[in-house]
């Protein structure tokens, strides 16, 4: 049954098919490209397909980036993005001064505008500020969401691809996934109309 009154996430042209927090037409693209993985698609069938899981792990996920790190500095700034937005209860004892520093920094540093010696100093700094989350609900704080954005790229790499055991997970509260939402949209627009009008579900973009 749809739910007419919520429209797609993720192409933002259908309403979305219940349990999924995404249209059928979505859903059957994930679908195909999911399809060799029996277990994985059991899980989705049982539980609905969550739109978060569309837009990092069937379209952004594999995109390939070249020689300036282009696309992962776009990851990076799509952090600093979040950062700003996310209530500073995540990231305890540091002050939103601390945190919005540390993140530009991020971004200068994957643009060459700091060295690593100097990206070294700031994330041990950042390390001996952030406090460990006793009322975390995950393996993955907070405080590892910052702190992921001055690490090397394959490293970052595999946390983007363990979406949800990661980077997802240190942030749980649920009312928060609109504000993923709308930064993917903001930050990846391209590729996610280039995923949504692609048939052919290539879902190996470059990035534009």
């Amino acid at each position: 049954m749809e739910n007419v009154d919520k429209i797609c996430p993720i192409c933002r042209k259908h309403p979305i098919t219940l349990p999924n927090g995404v249209c059928s037409v979505c859903y059957h693209k994930v679908k195909t490209q999911a399809d060799w993985n029996t277990t994985e698609w059991g899980k989705i069938e049982n539980h609905g397909l969550d739109a978060i899981i569309v837009l990092a792990k069937y379209i952004l996920d594999e995109i390939e980036d070249d020689d300036q790190h282009q696309w992962h500095q776009r990851r990076i700034c799509f952090m600093q993005d979040m950062v700003e937005h996310l209530d500073k209860q995540y990231f305890p004892n540091a002050t939103i001064q601390q945190i919005n520093d540390f993140a530009y920094s991020a971004v200068d540093f994957w643009k060459g505008k700091i060295t690593g010696q100097e990206a070294t100093e700031q994330l041990q700094s950042m390390r001996k500020v952030l406090q460990k989350d006793i009322m975390k609900l995950s393996d993955w704080e907070p405080k590892d969401f910052l702190l992921w954005m001055m690490m090397l790229e394959d490293d970052f790499d595999w946390m983007w691809d363990q979406w949800f055991e990661c980077i997802h997970a240190c942030i749980p509260d649920k009312c928060n996934d609109e504000l993923w939402i709308r930064m993917f949209h903001k930050h990846f627009p391209n590729e996610i109309k280039a995923w949504v009008d692609n048939n052919n579900n290539d879902a190996t973009n470059k990035p534009g």
